[in-house]
């Protein structure tokens, strides 16, 4: 199973969770600025990390970006889909099985310009059967918000950002946990029409408490149920819409 982006084509058939419209929304938004070095936390198959690459082609064998996972099923399809990576050289990727926790903790481990995640979110809702799905949705046991802020603010350079996307009542409970560690400056919220509600939240973070911007809007479709003009200029040099 094969996914194809304007630029490149990811295998995502191994991965815990299929490449959908989440995925794309993180890699779109986030403020990319002048980051040399990503760290994409709960890659799966490395689509984040993968659309995060072709927005930084332009630094070249400088660019770094790291892919951490639990599943280790994911992280083989992302190595894979490294070797068949045109845009950057393969050296440019580091996909690891590992829990963030745990990658947090190494010794002498630098820190990133910039870190992403679109992390389990599900916490009291109906378990998925498949052990797989349940370890990439749904949080209980796997990755608790207070060790996903804590991973953040040991890893994070001290310049640099922490983006995240989320539903809207775990972005407010996410953006409480990590209150005095981490400071959100940003927010997105995206609605899939203008009749229905905001059903993702991407924020944006640093460790310091910057000038908080005013909140932004993205509605996908319209009401004939095309996507809108502001969805597909975001996603225009991505997505084959």
């Amino acid at each position: 199973m094969e996914f194809r982006f304007q630029h490149f084509t990811l295998a995502h058939d191994r991965s815990t969770m299929k490449i959908g419209t989440d995925a794309v929304l993180l890699a779109t938004l986030t403020d990319i600025g002048q980051a040399r070095s990503l760290l994409d936390i709960g890659t799966g198959c490395g689509v984040v990390a993968f659309c995060m690459a072709q927005r930084m082609q332009a630094w070249g064998e400088q660019a770094r970006i790291y892919g951490v996972d639990p599943d280790e099923s994911s992280v083989l399809e992302a190595r894979a889909n490294a070797a068949a990576f045109r845009l950057l050289p393969e050296s440019c990727f580091h996909f690891e099985y590992i829990t963030i926790q745990a990658f947090a903790q190494r010794d002498e481990m630098p820190r990133f310009d910039l870190i992403v995640s679109n992390p389990p979110f599900y916490n009291q809702d109906l378990k998925p059967s498949r052990e797989d799905r349940l370890k990439s949705r749904h949080r209980d046991g796997q990755l608790p918000f207070e060790a996903l802020v804590d991973s953040v603010v040991r890893l994070l350079a001290s310049d640099g950002k922490f983006s995240i996307i989320l539903p809207p009542v775990e972005s407010d409970e996410f953006r409480d946990v990590a209150a005095g560690k981490l400071y959100c400056h940003k927010t997105i919220a995206v609605r899939p029409t203008a009749r229905k509600p905001v059903y993702r939240h991407v924020r944006e973070y640093s460790l310091s408490p910057d000038r908080m911007e005013e909140p932004s809007l993205l509605i996908i479709r319209d009401e004939k149920g095309h996507y809108t003009s502001d969805y597909l200029t975001l996603t225009h040099d991505f997505l084959r819409l």
